[in-house]
């Protein structure tokens, strides 16, 4: 891909040289020195491993400026790029967009290589056709690249005093062309980057948690190792590398793996002491272990009957077990297994009830079992549903035994930004943002899922006139099972501009959660959350 990338950058390059040198009948002259620079130019809040930012690079005091090229250089042992939003993909003030609005423009976008700490090849964006460039007359910054940032380490620097930053420029592939053909360089100016001081160095912990806490034999049980931690050299953060089973405690570990979460299953009944090990390589120490100890379950001896739903891997399979949240208009599949004596049992019919946090019933229905002793219903959790738990029932009767099963779920959006709140860099709620200050917002979010949820959370302002004035888009953020973050801080990539409106003197912003961004196919998971703030001189 990098390959075709190059290829077609060059071809299009080519065809614009191609155009301009058409359309060049005047002398070729020196274009104003133009500046690219990063904006903030100093990013510090305390940041440490594991937040995240944005950083926009800009470009003002050009001429006739036609065609623009970026690169970026940075630390990789301190950050980490995840995306780079540029071009036409809805920076609200694209050079091209402001100055030029009816002239249509091309983007191409760069390549992030995280190893080396750089985004090239390059950026490009120009204007198409034979048209006239277009010129800063006021010397005001203008978008080219918005860099979403991942702290991934600490900047140099003694423990015992403030840190060193270290600083993120664009490099010297960075050029513009104006529309007679003219190449210039432009002024490169950086921006710095402070983190916290870093900690003494500490090894990795292991932590896990396992569902169901009992369970019967040859039945999966679901290991989950999320919560544990990564350790740390000095310097850097050592991620763990592997997870490490041991399914008896006898020393000996049974199965090791990259992924945070496994199942495990028991052909004889007891009382199972399961031990985690991690590993981070560079720390100090490099593994941790804990010990959990799993309930195993003999074989159900005469009728039984086992409800579980289609909500992997949390499914209520188990005794009275709990199964996974659902969402509105999601499609939720009940199944009932009956046994005897730990056998199939084929042709039973099994009432299925389902009853809302009023106690109101949902649905009753009927299933009969197949030869695998499975009996299945399924409906459609309403579009506008009760909000809250639910609880399934099942009854059979077999040979004049009748037996039951529960399965208590939840229903409602699984995550949601429950509120957003305009701040200051401290997280105090404020009512007010001056024009060409930064803009801060605060959030509360919830996942009512069992299990660990990833979503990409935006941040979009609008000015009292509904122009955008920012966005900031925060991908692959995650958030523990069935918790709540009140205090997620994030800051819109850019300051109040200085042309928004202010009459009346209002704005808004708005804050999603989607599973991805929509362009990568991404659903919302909640409704939208706004807050209205006012926007002064």
């Amino acid at each position: 891909m990098k390959g075709k990338t190059q290829i077609k950058m060059s071809a299009i390059m080519a065809l614009l040289l191609l155009a301009i040198g058409t359309f060049a009948i005047a002398p070729t002259f020196a274009v104003t020195p133009a500046t690219m620079y990063i904006d903030p130019a100093y990013k510090n809040g305390g940041l440490e491993p594991g937040d995240t930012f944005t950083l926009t690079l800009k470009i003002a005091s050009f001429t006739d400026l036609y065609l623009w090229q970026a690169a970026l250089t940075w630390n990789p042992a301190v950050l980490s790029c995840s995306s780079v939003d540029g071009g036409d993909l809805g920076l609200p003030t694209n050079v091209f967009k402001v100055l030029d609005p009816l002239v249509p423009n091309m983007f191409i976008g760069g390549t992030i290589n995280n190893v080396i700490g750089q985004y090239d090849p390059p950026a490009s964006q120009g204007l198409q056709g034979v048209v006239p460039g277009v010129t800063d007359m006021t010397g005001t910054g203008f978008n080219l690249l918005v860099f979403h940032f991942t702290v991934v380490g600490y900047t140099d620097g003694n423990p015992a005093t403030v840190d060193c930053p270290i600083t993120i420029k664009p490099n010297p592939k960075s050029f513009i062309l104006d529309s007679h053909g003219v190449k210039s360089a432009v002024n490169l100016v950086g921006g710095q980057v402070e983190t916290k001081a870093p900690p003494a160095p500490y090894g990795p912990t292991a932590k896990f948690t396992f569902f169901p806490a009992i369970q019967l034999i040859n039945t999966d049980v679901l290991f989950d190792a999320t919560t544990s931690k990564p350790g740390f050299d000095g310097a850097h953060v050592c991620p763990i590398t592997e997870y490490r089973w041991d399914w008896n405690n006898d020393g000996v570990y049974d199965q090791n793996v990259t992924t945070k979460t496994v199942t495990h299953q028991w052909a004889a009944a007891g009382d199972y002491p399961v031990t985690l090990q991690v590993y981070a390589p560079g720390a100090t120490p490099d593994t941790d272990k804990v010990t959990h100890t799993v309930k195993i379950l003999p074989p159900p001896a005469g009728a039984q009957i086992d409800s579980y739903t289609n909500k992997d891997p949390i499914n209520g399979m188990g005794p009275n077990q709990p199964s996974d949240s659902f969402a509105p208009q999601e499609l939720v599949k009940l199944y009932a297994k009956v046994t005897y004596n730990g056998e199939p049992v084929e042709g039973k019919l099994v009432a299925f009830e389902v009853r809302d946090p009023n106690d109101d019933c949902v649905i009753y229905r009927v299933g009969e079992t197949n030869s695998s002793g499975i009996a299945e219903v399924d409906f459609r959790v309403p579009s506008t549903p009760v909000f809250g738990d639910y609880v399934e029932y099942e009854t059979v009767d077999v040979a004049g035994t009748t037996v039951g099963d529960t399965i208590p779920f939840r229903v409602g959006w699984i995550v949601q930004i429950m509120s957003v709140t305009p701040c200051d860099v401290d997280g105090n709620p404020v009512i007010e943002f001056h024009k060409g200050e930064d803009m801060y917002f605060t959030a509360t979010i919830t996942n009512i899922a069992l299990t660990t949820q990833e979503v990409t959370l935006t941040f979009v302002v609008y000015d009292a006139c509904g122009v955008p004035l920012g966005q900031v888009v925060v991908p692959d953020w995650t958030i523990d099972a069935d918790s709540t973050v009140s205090d997620f801080l994030t800051t819109v990539s850019i300051p109040v501009p200085t042309w928004a409106f202010i009459s009346p003197p209002s704005a808004t912003v708005y804050a999603n959660s989607f599973t991805k961004l929509p362009i990568d196919g991404g659903v919302p998971t909640a409704p939208e959350a706004s807050a209205n703030f006012v926007i002064s001189h």
